[in-house]
């Protein structure tokens, strides 16, 4: 009897060990297999990356990441779904400059995607590429022609595709680079899409462009919805639990509620949104694991009553 609590203790600490095993090695770059008819995925790594970690690098595990940390930057790996996001420390000298690219953002698009392609990201995946910008100014407060902004540099994103040019909208990869084609900073998530997702997605194509089958389908959707698009949805780069990837007809909703009116009815907050909903093959309405976490569910469409509490006085006013 007595060695019982013995043998549970030890069963937890090989339970646990095992556990840390687990998290402190990285998934291993490169291809991910999907399976006949998917796309293969993309597991980023440290070994293929141009990042710039720095000087007196080091493994660190927390918060579920598996990182490599340097004197400039840390490069971090989901330990669960093998994100990857690498990011300059806030006082490096990389973090510090001005500007760090001075090439256009025509070159760095070309960069980056040369840059990932290189990596190990397969070319016929990637759609479009654009770029957005940063910005930076600086100067005293009498002097302000220098406090105009001025272009930093660019990052670079691609946009996911599979057979057929059906974007895959949340899979990611971005960079930002110096103009030595160095990463300053990154992030990619880009699992593999098996092939009933694809292969609905196909269908869902083909039924859309006969008009009958077109017809029949947009009946089992809401009404006065405009029109949608054809891509495949998946668990997002921070989402937790089972990975979950569909075919999808993306509608975004335009909505407008009224949030709040005085009780004189002279004033009024108007609140809208644009909300994109998810109807898969089916008709059947979707929503991704990351959109079911709000705890106060849809964005509302009905008018709510007006608070009856009495406001609080303004700053130097009388109660």
């Amino acid at each position: 009897m007595t060695r019982k609590p013995a043998l549970i203790l030890l069963l937890l600490s090989v339970s646990l060990g095992c556990a840390v095993t687990r998290v402190q090695r990285a998934p291993n770059a490169g291809l991910i297999a999907a399976g006949p008819g998917g796309a293969a995925g993309y597991q980023h790594g440290i070994e293929r990356s141009h990042f710039i970690v720095g000087a007196g690098r080091r493994s660190v595990t927390e918060f579920g990441f598996v990182k490599v940390v340097g004197s400039v930057g840390s490069f971090a790996v989901d330990a669960v779904n093998g994100a990857v996001i690498a990011l300059p420390h806030a006082r490096s000298a990389e973090q510090q400059k001005d500007v760090w690219y001075t090439l256009g953002s025509h070159k760095h698009d070309e960069q980056v995607v040369a840059y990932f392609t290189a990596a190990g990201i397969p070319r016929d995946q990637i759609g479009d590429v654009h770029a957005t910008t940063s910005m930076y100014a600086s100067g005293g407060e009498r002097d302000s022609s220098a406090a105009q902004p001025k272009i930093a540099g660019w990052q670079s994103i691609l946009q996911r595709v599979v057979v057929g040019g059906i974007p895959v909208i949340d899979s990611v990869a971005w960079a930002r680079l110096n103009d030595e084609g160095k990463v300053i900073t990154e992030l990619v998530y880009w699992p593999p899409v098996p092939g009933k997702a694809i292969d609905d997605a196909r269908r869902l194509r083909a039924k859309l462009s006969d008009e009958s089958a077109r017809a029949a389908f947009l009946a089992h959707l809401p009404r006065d919805l405009p029109s949608g698009n054809v891509v495949i949805r998946h668990s997002s780069i921070t989402a937790n639990g089972p990975f979950e990837v569909f075919a999808s007809y993306d509608v975004v909703d335009h909505r407008t509620s009224v949030e709040y009116t005085s009780p004189s009815g002279s004033s009024r907050i108007v609140l809208a949104a644009s909300v994109v909903r998810h109807f898969d093959i089916d008709g059947n309405e979707r929503k991704l694991p990351q959109e079911r976490r709000s705890p106060s569910g849809d964005f509302p469409t009905k008018k709510r009553q007006a608070s009856r509490t009495r406001a609080a006085p303004a700053l130097g006013g009388r109660p």
